[in-house]
């Protein structure tokens, strides 16, 4: 069985696969020009959670540094009164 096609058909058959082969090649350069930024976007996000981690870690103990400065804030009436309990007994 043999096949026949046309010159003209077969021309536009290979303009076609070149029109095909030219438009992927288009598609996998915008792919790769848009895959380059978002993976380096995603390294970005990457290294600001990591330092929101960080800085979540480093304010932990702010509750403790808070009472103690009430704890200091009572020290100077408490140095008064003490002094002049000891005054007293002199």
């Amino acid at each position: 069985m043999i096949l026949a096609i046309s010159t003209g058909i077969s021309i536009l058959a290979l303009i076609g696969l070149a029109i095909g082969l030219t438009l992927a090649l288009l598609v996998i350069a915008l792919f790769t020009s848009v895959v380059g930024p978002a993976n380096e976007i995603d390294g970005y996000a990457d290294e600001i959670l990591d330092a929101g981690v960080g800085i979540a870690a480093n304010v932990d103990g702010i509750d403790g540094l808070l009472r103690t400065r009430e704890l200091t804030g009572a020290v100077p009436g408490l140095a008064v009164a003490y002094l002049e309990r000891v005054k007293a007994k002199l």
